[in-house]
C-alpha cells in the first residue's frame, strides 16, 4: 500500500508535474477575481537553455508578431524569477513574436519552481501544442524519463499519449546522427525513420537517402527495412558444415575408388545420400580416369 506520507523528492517532483499546465497558466478572469499575472519588461525575460524547443519557423514568428500588433498578447508566459531577471518556463514563441511586434512588455505568470520541473512543464506546453520536431520531442522523453524517474507509461499520461508513441519516440535516438539529422529537418517523417531502428548504422543511412529520394510511403520503407534485417540475420547466422559418415566401411570404399580410379577420391556420405568426389592434377590423370571408367 502506497504511504501517503510519502514526501521522497521523486514523488515531489511527480506531483508537481502532475498539476500540468492547468496550475501554471491563468484562467480567463472571472466576476471580480484578481488577475493571477503580472506584466513584466520584455528585456528581463531571458530564454531557457534547457527549452526542449530548439528550432523557430521565422514566418509563423513573423504572423504571430502581426497578430501581437493588433491584439497583444492574450495566452500569459510562464516564468519563474533568477538573479539576473526572468527565465521563461512556457512561451518562447509568444516572447520571441512580441519582441518583433516591439512590445515592452508581456503579461506573465511567475512561478516557483525547480529545474527539473520547469523542464517538464515547458516539454508539455510544446508536446500539446505540437511544436516539437520529432528528435527534439524524443531527446526530452529521455531526458524526463531519466531525471524524473519516471516509467514510459506514467510520461504518456502527462504529456498525452499513449505509452508505444513514447517508447517509439525515444527509440528515435538510436538512429545514426545524419539520420536524426533529416528528421529533425523534417526530410524525414518520423514514421519512416522508426522503421530504420535496429538496423546498422551504414544501412540505416542508406535506406533512409533512399527513402527521401525516391519519395518512398511509410508501408515500402517498413517493407525494406523488414527485408534488409531478414538478409543481415541470414548472413550472420553460422552455417553448419554438414557431418559425414566416417567408420571402417566408408573408409574401405574410398580405398577401393582410389585404387580403381588411380587418383585421389573422397566419398561423403550422409545417411545414405551424399557425393563421390575424384581429384586430378591435370588433363593426363583425368584422361586416365576417364579411360578406366570406359569414356571415350
Amino acid at each position: 500500500m502506497t504511504d501517503s506520507n510519502d514526501n521522497t523528492p521523486s514523488r515531489q517532483r511527480r506531483r508537481a508535474l502532475g498539476r500540468g499546465l492547468g496550475a501554471l497558466i491563468p484562467r480567463q478572469q472571472q466576476g471580480g477575481n484578481p488577475r493571477e499575472y503580472q506584466y513584466l519588461a520584455v528585456e528581463d525575460i531571458q530564454p531557457a537553455e534547457s527549452q526542449p524547443r530548439r528550432d523557430f519557423d521565422e514566418a509563423a514568428l513573423r504572423q504571430l508578431s502581426e497578430s501581437i500588433e493588433e491584439s497583444g498578447v492574450i495566452q500569459p508566459l510562464v516564468v519563474r524569477q533568477v538573479d539576473d531577471g526572468y527565465e521563461l518556463i512556457a512561451g518562447e514563441r509568444r516572447w520571441r513574436a512580441a519582441q518583433m511586434a516591439g512590445e515592452e512588455q508581456v503579461p506573465a505568470v511567475v512561478k516557483d519552481v525547480t529545474d527539473a520541473e520547469a523542464y517538464a512543464i515547458a516539454l508539455v506546453e510544446n508536446v500539446q501544442r505540437e511544436d516539437l520536431n520529432p528528435m527534439e520531442e524524443a531527446a526530452a522523453y529521455a531526458r524526463l524519463l531519466e531525471e524524473f524517474d519516471f516509467t514510459q507509461e506514467e510520461l504518456a499520461q502527462q504529456v498525452g499519449k499513449s505509452r508505444s508513441s513514447v517508447a517509439n519516440s525515444v527509440r528515435l535516438l538510436t538512429l545514426p546522427q545524419k539520420v536524426c539529422d533529416m528528421v529533425a529537418s523534417g526530410d524525414l517523417s518520423a514514421g519512416h525513420a522508426r522503421a530504420l531502428v535496429g538496423l546498422p548504422s551504414d544501412i540505416a543511412l542508406r535506406l533512409a537517402t533512399r527513402i527521401v529520394k525516391k519519395g518512398l510511403s511509410v508501408r515500402e520503407a517498413e517493407q525494406l527495412a523488414k527485408s534488409m534485417k531478414e538478409q543481415g540475420e541470414a548472413q550472420a547466422k553460422p552455417k553448419k558444415k554438414p557431418t559425414y559418415r566416417d567408420d571402417a566401411q566408408t573408409r574401405q570404399i574410398t580405398n577401393q575408388l582410389q585404387h580403381a580410379l588411380g587418383t585421389k577420391v573422397k566419398l561423403r556420405d550422409k545417411h545414405g545420400k551424399g557425393k563421390v568426389e575424384i581429384f586430378y592434377e591435370d588433363y593426363e590423370v583425368l584422361q586416365a580416369v576417364l579411360d578406366r571408367l570406359g569414356i571415350e
